[in-house]
């Protein structure tokens, strides 16, 4: 990701969620987190005739959007993982609206799709999928946020979402013991509601992080809606502090970095840096923007998501379930915290 300021006032909603495609290449990714040991696995698709080769295996992937550094890092890896594994894969972008990312489960069944690699962030349109695809006799492979549906749920990919959060959470607590003695007058959650399920997860690993390192009653905790969007996250952490403007010692807990990015430009605009701890998940290129400075600043870093390792997880899955094989029920990418001191470590400028 590229050196540069963080733009204070942000006019365009960004689409994100758990996330980045830089210009910047990662450095080697770290090593995959093993599937669970658990002997849960999803069930295979039903077989027509013969199981379909490798190089017959025909992969949709429906991006969150295509817009989004973190979407397109996601997107890449998709397709490297395919070629490597000799495959053929038709990609398709949601727009991060519901009513397209339907439309393109039909088009990706008309393109005779094997299998489809579902990346949307609203639980209740993936159902609408999911049944879509069961009807069609197609499999699928849900990133980040669950596709289910009453006769079973996808196999999962993405983030630990309450490890993640969880990884923020003890941050920020830590934080506020070496700057403030561990006093906390407020805690900003800003999360994504519509994601169900893994907000709750990945918000209530934040709180539960914090709480890990001090106290935090839960009169001190105020839910905020980010929208999966830099401008709202603004908006809403902009009303909060000026709802609070007593509280000194407030820490601010993001979903993911577009929604830090929001929160980082209205804390700025409202000059209370010198109140503030803040932390999302990423990275975004807002995240190694913020980073890469040469002088810290309030926002002390982000739990990665680890994009570089979506494609590798999610690909040989698809393949599989193509050919009716069994595979794990959940494969998790690598947790980390990105901060100032080990950025380059992880992904060099």
């Amino acid at each position: 990701m590229l050196k540069r300021t963080i733009v204070v006032m942000v006019l365009v909603v960004s689409m994100v969620a758990a996330f980045a495609g830089c210009s910047a290449q990662p450095a080697e990714s770290p090593a995959v987190s093993e599937a669970p040991d658990s002997p849960e696995t999803a069930a295979p698709a039903e077989e027509s005739g013969e199981a379909a080769s490798d190089d017959a295996i025909k992969i949709g992937f429906a991006n969150l959007t295509d817009s989004g550094d973190y979407f397109a890092w996601v997107k890449r890896g998709m397709e490297e993982a395919a070629a490597e594994a000799g495959v053929e894969i038709i990609c398709v972008d949601n727009q991060g609206d519901g009513a397209t990312a339907v439309q393109n489960i039909d088009t990706l069944i008309s393109a005779g799709v094997d299998c489809v690699i579902e990346y949307y962030n609203d639980s209740t349109v993936n159902t609408q999928i999911k049944d879509i695809l069961d009807e069609a006799g197609i499999p699928s492979v849900a990133i980040d946020i669950p596709v289910a549906n009453d006769a079973g749920a996808a196999p999962y990919v993405g983030g630990d979402n309450y490890e993640a959060g969880f990884i923020c959470g003890e941050n920020l607590g830590q934080a506020a013991i070496d700057q403030w003695n561990g006093e906390v007058d407020l805690f900003l959650s800003v999360g994504t509601l519509s994601t169900g399920e893994t907000n709750e997860q990945r918000m209530g690993g934040i709180l539960d992080g914090i709480r890990s390192k001090v106290e935090l009653p839960d009169d001190k905790v105020v839910i905020l809606d980010g929208e999966d969007s830099t401008a709202q996250a603004q908006k809403v952490v902009t009303d909060a502090l000026t709802a609070n403007q007593d509280a000194e010692h407030i820490l601010i807990g993001c979903m993911q970095d577009d929604e830090t990015q929001g929160a980082f430009a209205a804390v700025e605009i409202a000059n209370r840096q010198d109140h503030v701890i803040l932390a999302g998940n990423g990275p975004f290129n807002s995240t190694f923007d913020n980073l890469y400075k040469d002088e810290a600043n309030f926002w002390i870093g982000s739990a990665s998501f680890s994009p570089e390792q979506y494609g590798p997880l999610a690909v040989p899955i698809a393949i599989s379930l193509a050919k009716g094989e069994e595979v794990p029920a959940e494969s998790f990418v690598t947790h980390y915290f990105l901060t100032q001191e080990n950025i380059r470590e992880y992904y060099p400028e």
